[in-house]
């Protein structure tokens, strides 16, 4: 699967609902991992990390989409 690329303003938005559903502890934890599966990449974007909390942890990702797309 590849990743959409965002624009900035999408991105914030993200990233915002991001962290207004996971701790910050969760996301160190995710961006971690993420960074140990390929090792030598930047920082995650925020599309990437809702790509792996899919993956890894469909509840939060769930409450993300939720607000990410609240009409759904």
């Amino acid at each position: 699967m590849t990743l959409v690329s965002l624009d900035d303003s999408r991105r914030k938005f993200v990233a915002s609902a991001i962290a207004r559903v996971i701790s910050p502890a969760q996301m160190i934890m995710a961006h971690q991992l993420i960074a140990a599966e390929k090792p030598g990449c930047s920082a995650p974007q925020p599309e990437e990390v809702l790509f792996w909390l899919r993956l890894n942890m469909p509840v939060a990702a769930e409450k993300i989409d939720s607000i990410l797309h609240p009409a759904d």
